[in-house]
C-alpha cells in the first residue's frame, strides 16, 4: 500500500511538473487602478497577462481569478461556471484585461459584494490579484498562479467654500447672483472622469436645514463639469425682509458612470452648508444690536 502511495505521488509530481513546462506566464498589474471595476476592461494598461505555451494545439484552459485584501484574507474568487474555456496553441499569448480577467464570474464576499451592488466601486484599500491557469478537463492548475498587490487610493470628497456655512448674506445682492466655490477632488483622478452635481435646497419653515437637506426637493440640481464653482441666478423675491430665506447647499462628485464617489456611504455627496438670505436693512440693523 505505502508503495502505490508513493507511486502516486511520484506520477502526480511529475504530472504537475510537465503541466508547469507547458506554461510560462507573466502579469503586469497596475500599482494604482481605478476603483471602478467596469473600467479595468476599458483600459488596456491596468492588466497584461502574458502566457508563453508549448504543447499540444487547442489546450484548453480556465483562467481563475483570486482577490486577497492587504493581509491576505481571500475576498472573492472566480465561479469557475462561468468562466468560459481559452484555448492554447504553441507561442505566446498576451491578454488584457477583458479577456484575462472576466468580472461578471467573480463572487465576493459579503460587504465587498454589497458595495460593488451600490457603487460599482471597490473599496479603498490594499489589495492582492493572483491569475492561475487551470486544465479545463480536469481543474488541475498548469502554474503556479501570479500575484500582484495593488492599491485603491482613498479620495477626499470636495470642501464647501462659499456660500460659507451659517452666514447671511445680502438678499439685493442674492437677488442678481449668488457664487458657490467648492475644493477639487483630492487626489484628482487620472483614470476615470468625474463631475460635479451642485444640489441648493430651501429651509421652510419650521425645519432644521437636515430635515429640509434630507426631505425636500432641491431648488437647484445642476452638473457642473471641469470647474468648481458656480454662479446661481435664482429669480427669486429675495429683498422684502419679511420674506427671509434659508437655504442648504452641498456638492455630489460622480464617476463617468453616474455613481457618487466612495466616502463610505456612497453618495458621493460633501458635508452640506447652509445660508441666510436677508436684507441689507435688517443686517445692519443686527449688526447694532
Amino acid at each position: 500500500m505505502k508503495k502505490i502511495f508513493i507511486i502516486a505521488l511520484i506520477f502526480f509530481t511529475r504530472y504537475n511538473s510537465l503541466n508547469a513546462q507547458l506554461f510560462r506566464t507573466q502579469m503586469t498589474l497596475s500599482a494604482r487602478p481605478t476603483a471602478l471595476l467596469s473600467n479595468w476592461a476599458q483600459r488596456p494598461e491596468i492588466l497584461i497577462y502574458t502566457i508563453n505555451y508549448e504543447g499540444p494545439e487547442n489546450f484548453p484552459v480556465k483562467i481563475k481569478a483570486n482577490f486577497s485584501d492587504g493581509a491576505g484574507n481571500l475576498i472573492g474568487t472566480s465561479d469557475l461556471n462561468f468562466v468560459p474555456n481559452s484555448f492554447f496553441n504553441v507561442g505566446t499569448t498576451i491578454l488584457l484585461s477583458k479577456d484575462a480577467l472576466l468580472f461578471q464570474s467573480i463572487r465576493f464576499t459579503g460587504s465587498i459584494q454589497r458595495t460593488l451592488l451600490q457603487t460599482g466601486r471597490l473599496p479603498a484599500g490594499s489589495y492582492q490579484l493572483t491569475l492561475q491557469l487551470l486544465n479545463a478537463t480536469t481543474l488541475e492548475p498548469l502554474n503556479e498562479g501570479d500575484t500582484r498587490p495593488f492599491t485603491i487610493l482613498s479620495y477626499q470628497l470636495p470642501i464647501l467654500m462659499q456660500p460659507q456655512n451659517e452666514s447671511i448674506l445680502s438678499a439685493e445682492q442674492s437677488a442678481v447672483a449668488i457664487t458657490f466655490r467648492w475644493t477639487p477632488l483630492a487626489p484628482a483622478p487620472t483614470q476615470e472622469r468625474t463631475s460635479f452635481q451642485l444640489q441648493i435646497f430651501e429651509i421652510q419653515e419650521g425645519q432644521t436645514p437636515m430635515q429640509a437637506f434630507r426631505s425636500n426637493r432641491p431648488l437647484l440640481d445642476e452638473q457642473v463639469n471641469g470647474v468648481t464653482q458656480f454662479i446661481w441666478r435664482p429669480q427669486l423675491y429675495l429683498a422684502d425682509s419679511a420674506q427671509n430665506r434659508k437655504f442648504i447647499w452641498t456638492i455630489q462628485t460622480l464617476d463617468s458612470n453616474g455613481f457618487g464617489f466612495n466616502n463610505g456611504t456612497g453618495d458621493g455627496r460633501s458635508e452640506p452648508f447652509w445660508f441666510q438670505v436677508k436684507s441689507t436693512r435688517e443686517i445692519l440693523e443686527q449688526r447694532k444690536q
